[in-house]
């Protein structure tokens, strides 16, 4: 990188910076609850665009796995994202909105009685904070320094201490708002830089049609759109399928769902947020990736080659795709300045969102109610967010090194025994907080004990993912049978307030019968299946547009529109109707 380039990185940095910092006196001054939530007022567009650019945590991500497993290897996560997204839209958006909390962890009082209540929420708060957020944070930062190392003469430190210490300011003192808008302009910066890199990388390589001939020669199975694949199981989509079906929205996803401006926003925001994070944000991605394949794979075994699953790679370490792929390109000037600002804004979004969610569960769950006022919580939020920040340093530092494993980890396994908790909470009456507890004090160190400390991560993935799914539904079923309920009045609150669907037979006798709420979470269910058609349809079609399978394209379409379009009809339709008691309520 020059002089140019490097300036290029500097000013989309005091951009974004800027951003942020705009909202601190306003955020300052509606105190912690205007902080954390955003005063309730971030419109459906805003939701979308953040959460996305939330996702995105660095575009080699997405290079790296073409590189690992061809073109079927974006299905390790879709085959979960196409379950969970479109359920959060119809399902759980609508009932973190009326909860009208800050936090996750402030469900737990709601849901649950009496002092157990309070330490399991002071638990959860404190797992989520200092264990997911502080991990998920490291990853996100070691693949960062990987992803632009070729391309930066940084160390790792220097990285955390320029990008890391830019985003930790303006979260510091912008709050959620803060976070929000400067995520809309960073996902503008790497979208576009990404596709003007795809733009300009196309013709120098001879063009799309010779990329895909050398494809055919050096890799053809890369090119197989759908798994299973020789590297990508049956077991292990279905395990990944199964974990859809338990994700009610992760820290950040729910934060800005609540802090909506109403049901509506909410319901919106994640409905854009499914279009953009599951096919538009990966257009140019996976076009680059399947560029990078072609000129680092290689079919002579005389090569000499790094380590990668199934195959031959030229690359040391496939981490590295992102970045070699731009020392191989002939860019204009300044160029290669604004791809590594696309990479650093990716980091950026992703990291000022985790640390101001882990800052809430520090303000909003830890600290006692009584020990200080609105403008020192912020504060106390502030200096939080800045231990969590070098605390997650220091882990990316000393254990952050394969990547693919990593993000297999950080994407799969980390949470999956969490998973049933967080159904279990909205759909069965019986469960109570010593389930709560067994599954937040168990769920993080299992994760990392099979994944890590049995080497799970070397086996097939359906293994550890299965093996932590059954064991979460064995012991939470098993402990909250062998422990009392929570009391009828503490479920009737709950019920009242956010009228979830699923087994609440005994507490529905208890409250007053509401007709058309119950018509409405009848309506659910063919709102999920829509839902499902129109995400499977939309990455199908997105995977056959490269390969120039027109046939599954234009079907996929079909069902990716008609899907989507009968699906926003009811969701308007019932939104047009009378409210119901449960809205009355909410």
């Amino acid at each position: 990188m020059n002089t140019i380039d490097w300036l290029v990185v500097a000013l989309s940095c005091v951009l974004v910076f800027a951003v942020g910092i705009w909202f601190a006196r306003k955020s300052s001054q509606q105190g912690a609850e205007g902080y954390f939530a955003g005063d309730r007022d971030v419109p459906w567009w805003a939701i979308g665009l953040s959460n996305t650019a939330t996702y995105q945590s660095g575009n080699g991500a997405f290079v790296m796995l073409l590189i690992v497993f061809g073109l079927a290897g974006n299905w390790l996560w879709w085959t979960t994202w196409i379950v969970w997204m479109p359920l959060t839209a119809v399902i759980w958006a609508r009932l973190w909105q009326r909860l009208r909390i800050v936090t996750i962890a402030e469900l737990i009082t709601l849901r649950y009685g009496g002092a157990p209540a309070l330490w399991a929420r002071k638990v959860y708060a404190f797992v989520c904070c200092f264990g997911f957020a502080v991990l998920v944070i490291a990853y996100i930062t070691g693949f960062f320094a990987k992803t632009i190392a070729p391309l930066c003469p940084l160390t790792t430190w220097q990285i955390l201490l320029i990008f890391g210490g830019t985003t930790v300011l303006y979260t510091m003192f912008g709050g959620l708002l803060g976070v929000v808008y400067s995520d809309v302009v960073q996902f503008a910066i790497l979208f576009l830089g990404s596709v003007a890199f795809l733009w300009l990388a196309i013709p120098q390589f001879g063009g799309w049609g010779h990329i895909m001939e050398r494809l055919q020669h050096v890799r053809p199975e890369a090119l197989q759109q759908m798994p299973p694949t020789n590297s990508i199981d049956a077991l292990t989509l279905l395990v990944l399928f199964i974990q859809g079906w338990f994700v009610v929205g992760d820290g950040t996803t729910t934060q800005r769902f609540m802090a909506a401006k109403n049901e509506r926003h909410a319901i919106g925001g994640q409905l854009f947020n499914t279009f953009l994070a599951l096919s538009f944000r990966t257009l140019p991605l996976i076009g680059l990736g399947l560029i990078a394949l072609s000129i680092f794979w290689t079919s002579d075994p005389q090569a000499k080659l790094g380590a990668a699953p199934g195959g031959m790679t030229l690359l040391s370490d496939p981490s590295f795709a992102w970045a070699e792929l731009i020392k191989k390109c002939t860019l204009p000037m300044g160029f290669v300045g604004l791809l590594v600002a696309a990479e650093v804004a990716a980091y950026m979004s992703t990291l000022s969102s985790l640390i101001n969610w882990g800052g809430s569960l520090v303000v909003n769950d830890l600290m006692p109610a009584r020990m200080t006022g609105a403008r020192d919580k912020i504060w106390v939020s502030r200096i939080t967010t800045l231990c969590l920040f070098l605390f997650a340093a220091v882990i990316t530092v000393l254990f952050v090194d394969n990547m693919v494993s990593w993000f297999m980890f950080i994407n799969s396994a980390m949470g999956i025994f969490l998973l049933p908790l967080a159904v279990f909470r909205f759909l069965w009456w019986r469960f109570n907080v010593w389930g709560e507890l067994a599954a937040t004090i168990c769920g993080l160190p299992l994760s990392i004990w099979v994944w890590f400390g049995l080497d799970y991560q070397s086996k097939p993935m359906w293994q550890g993912l299965g093996l932590l799914l059954g064991s979460s539904l064995v012991v939470l079923v098993v402990v909250t049978l062998l422990t009392p309920p929570e009391s009828m009045e503490t479920l009737k609150k709950f019920y009242l307030r956010c009228r979830p669907p699923g087994f609440w037979g005994p507490v529905r006798k208890e409250v007053p019968a509401d007709p058309e709420g119950d018509r409405s979470r009848r309506r659910l269910w063919l709102d999920a299946v829509l839902g499902l058609v129109s995400c499977a349809g939309m990455v199908v079609a997105t995977n056959a547009v490269f390969v120039g399978d027109w046939w599954r394209f234009g079907l996929s379409m079909v069902a990716c529109v008609g899907g989507g379009a009968w699906l926003i009809q009811r969701i308007l339709q019932a939104e047009t109707k009378p409210q119901s008691f449960a809205e009355e309520k909410a």
